[in-house]
């Protein structure tokens, strides 16, 4: 077997072991609790696609960060559909070419020949690192530990690196997700994003109760 079909192999079953939503997965509604700018709001979200999410919160006049209010919980709802919805391998990672590069503690690094220059830990079948380049910053994600969904699993607390294109640190973030079961679908819970910038220290947490599956 050669370096290139090794790395596929390795890969794609990795990637195998990740819980997606079903096809033709409609969405969910939930009460939101969302903690941002040093208190907490209550409201409520539908969200059926990443790019179809709806929120609804009681914010007064003066609020400060009503942006961020809606922004963010939209933004990271939207990532968390987005990284499990269903596509064979084939059509994603599988399109480009890969290779073995290194073995450490983290596993076995691949580099695939993307546009975004990836490179994966892979480790007792399960992703550990990944490193993706943009033309500006790059990012590195260390997955600490997963959580079980059915016989799939899901990432459960992981870190995220951000430098610049000069390799300078913009930021740290620090995840920790939580999931519920639903009917047999496996939906967001909870996220808090612990942030450390140039701004100093930063908490956010959204949680989500009272799921009802659509469609």
């Amino acid at each position: 077997m050669n370096a290139t079909a090794s790395a596929y192999e390795l890969l794609e079953l990795a990637r195998a072991g990740a819980y997606t939503l079903p096809e033709g997965f409609g969405g969910f509604s939930a009460d939101l609790e969302l903690y941002l700018g040093g208190s907490w709001h209550r409201g409520r979200v539908v969200a059926r696609t990443p790019g179809d999410i709806e929120l609804y919160l009681a914010v007064g006049g003066a609020e400060p960060l009503v942006e961020d209010l809606f922004e963010w919980p939209r933004r990271e709802l939207a990532s968390m559909l987005a990284h499990r919805s269903p596509r064979p391998f084939a059509q994603g990672e599988g399109r480009y070419p890969m290779r073995l590069t290194a073995e450490g503690p983290l596993g076995t690094r691949l580099e695939l020949e993307d546009p975004l220059r990836s490179a994966l830990w892979v480790q007792e079948g399960r992703v550990r690192l990944v490193e993706r380049h943009f033309p500006a910053s790059f990012f590195r994600i260390h997955l600490h530990a997963y959580a079980e969904a059915g016989a799939k699993y899901l990432p459960a607390h992981f870190t995220v690196i951000h430098r610049r294109a000069d390799g300078s640190l913009e930021a740290v973030e620090s995840f920790a997700d939580a999931y519920t079961e639903v009917a047999g679908v496996w939906l967001p819970e909870r996220r808090q994003v612990v942030r450390h910038d140039e701004q100093g220290l930063s908490v956010r947490e959204l949680c989500l109760s009272h799921h009802r599956l659509l469609g």
